[in-house]
């Protein structure tokens, strides 16, 4: 039977951490026999993505021969599916209550537990019957282009007309992305949703519509990243100890981030836009106090009043 990607990524970050050199290349014989019907091309192309998509993969030489090493243990849990392509299925499988959606992940770990330990799920619970055939109305909505009508936990009023978009998996959580009556792009967490009911308008609505709002969705940084609002800039400075993590090298935290320069002290600048303090402020409030704000004034002022803030619930 044919391989998927998330198969042939398991196999291969398991082959990864079994070789003590830890480096894997297109010919070797371990991998070839395990896809079956694969040439060295072939494998050496999911290789390169597997090296792009993961930092602690680098490619390097032997020779003229072009070859993978793993430089650091890998968190298999959250890299197979932060990087893999075609896991919608597994998505799809959870919510719908599936009890062997996990099995292949089950039995590999069973073989490696010497080697991993997964301290988390990127998955949010759905415990009952009512949200799961939340989620699967929402799934139905975005297929089709439907208009919905929700209620919100501790809101009586339902929000009628809402387009829906988009279900996406941020932070930890399920989101719907929808348009609003008034044209904006809004995202509902799914696990504070009371009902989801056919809308007033018993129609699908056209893509053109809501073409803005999608090409907004792939500039998204996290939940909190308003639509149609100019984007500010936050100049940021992170200590010499912590700088490690921001190099130029590594794999940024935000879509926005760039890097600036470093200091002579080892600290470095860096910039992230964001649409409002939300967006941004627990991040940074996250890495105090190795990171201090160096622009807008806007920013400093409002960290200040919640260090003031914070201070008051404190006494």
């Amino acid at each position: 039977m044919k391989k998927t990607n998330l198969q042939k990524t398991l196999f291969v970050l398991e082959e990864f951490h079994k070789r003590k050199d830890g480096i894997l290349d297109a010919y070797d014989s371990v991998l070839i026999e395990e896809f079956g019907d694969i040439s060295t091309k072939q494998l050496g192309r999911f290789l390169d993505a597997l090296s792009l998509e993961i930092d602690n993969i680098e490619t390097i030489k032997i020779g003229r021969k072009k070859a993978y090493k793993l430089i650091k243990p890998i968190d298999l849990f959250v890299e197979t599916f932060k990087h893999s392509h075609d896991i919608s299925w597994i998505f799809h499988m959870l919510q719908d209550g599936d009890p062997e959606v996990f099995k292949e992940l089950e039995q590999f770990t069973k073989k490696t537990k010497h080697v991993f330990q997964f301290k988390n799920t990127p998955f949010e619970d759905t415990k009952t019957i009512e949200e799961k055939e939340i989620f699967k109305t929402l799934k139905r909505a975005v297929k089709n282009r439907e208009y919905v009508k929700i209620t919100f936990k501790g809101n009586d009023t339902p929000m009628d007309n809402l387009r829906c978009l988009k279900l996406i998996f941020m932070e930890g959580n399920w989101y719907l992305a929808y348009v609003n009556t008034s044209d904006k792009l809004r995202f509902g967490r799914v696990s504070f949703m009371h009902k989801v009911e056919y809308a007033t308008k018993r129609e699908s609505f056209q893509s053109i519509s809501v073409t803005k709002q999608m090409a907004f969705l792939k500039t998204i940084q996290n939940a909190m990243t308003l639509y149609d609002v100019p984007k500010k800039i936050a100049r940021l400075k992170v200590n010499s100890y912590n700088a490690k993590y921001f190099t130029p090298e590594m794999k940024p935290f935000f879509s926005s981030q760039k890097f600036e320069k470093q200091l002579e002290d080892g600290s470095i600048i860096f910039t992230v836009e964001y649409t409002q303090i939300m967006e941004i402020m627990p991040f940074i409030q996250s890495w105090l106090p190795s990171i201090s704000i160096l622009e807008p004034d806007s920013l400093k002022e409002a960290y200040r009043q919640r260090l003031i803030k914070a201070q008051e619930n404190l006494s």
